[in-house]
């Protein structure tokens, strides 16, 4: 096992040059897919949509949960830092009060409308097989790993956060959406990217939570180094789109049962 320990004055640069690093890798190939460049296009088919986001809906409440998981699981950590929990519990009232509870699961639920979708599809639907390696990735690293792993897996935030902006411009150019239907993508956008609402932009939190957790020193275990935890996401992601987009191509729709 390897041990990793950053100083003070090293962590700051080391994780924006992470991020970078994991931008750069979304940019390449995320931003890449025939799924983005046909939706920016507005030639993206609506049931291509659909099918994507059905699987997207059933990702949201997981991820979020493990958010929760990680406060129960790490207490010690917390307690130890109080001032991290400030930071966190911002995050908290951002993802399921944010504009009202229960959070953004709503605006999830009422954007998925607007694109023709019940809530039933939105958030029940069995997930395919290469949409639902992202989630499982994100819960294996919860339940099985460290701390920081977890942490570094959703350095891709901010990342999606940009790319949110690019679906709220198609959706309402191409396809229709007024700027409220579109909302998820905004206010995703919105929180990932920017401080808002005197809380920290979600892509901060997790590197001031990093910075302490690094500067503290973490064993990496065999398997999961640090940086292959933060980059993974992103391909796993990107196996998403092109799944949906092959298998929307193949006939494959979201099922009404």
């Amino acid at each position: 096992m390897t041990t990793l320990k950053i100083s003070n004055k090293e962590v700051g640069p080391y994780l924006e040059d992470l991020q970078k690093r994991v931008e750069a890798r979304w940019n390449k190939t995320v931003e890449k897919t025939r799924f983005m460049t046909d939706l920016e296009k507005g030639k993206l088919p609506l049931s291509t949509i659909q099918l994507f986001y059905s699987n997207w809906g059933a990702f949201v409440p997981v991820i979020n949960s493990l958010y929760m998981v990680q406060f129960y699981k790490h207490l010690s950590f917390f307690v130890s830092n109080v001032d991290l929990m400030e930071t966190y519990t911002h995050k908290v009232l951002d993802e399921f009060g944010h504009p009202e509870p229960p959070g953004h699961i709503k605006i999830l639920i009422s954007s998925g409308k607007a694109l023709g979708l019940t809530a039933d599809q939105i958030l029940t639907r069995p997930m395919m097989p290469e949409a639902r390696a992202l989630t499982d990735f994100h819960r294996t690293l919860v339940n099985d790993g460290a701390m920081h792993e977890y942490w570094a897996s959703v350095l891709w935030e901010g990342a999606f956060g940009w790319s949110c902006m690019r679906w709220y411009k198609a959706l309402t150019k191409h396809y229709k959406l007024t700027p409220k239907q579109a909302d998820y993508f905004h206010k995703h956008h919105e929180a990932d990217t920017q401080d808002h609402l005197g809380r920290e932009a979600h892509s901060s939190v997790t590197k001031h939570v990093l910075r302490r957790i690094l500067t503290k020193g973490v064993t990496e275990r065999p398997g999961y180094p640090f940086e292959y935890c933060a980059l993974t996401p992103v391909d796993l992601y990107c196996q998403m789109l092109d799944a949906c987009y092959e298998k929307a191509k193949a006939g494959v729709r979201v099922s009404k049962k």
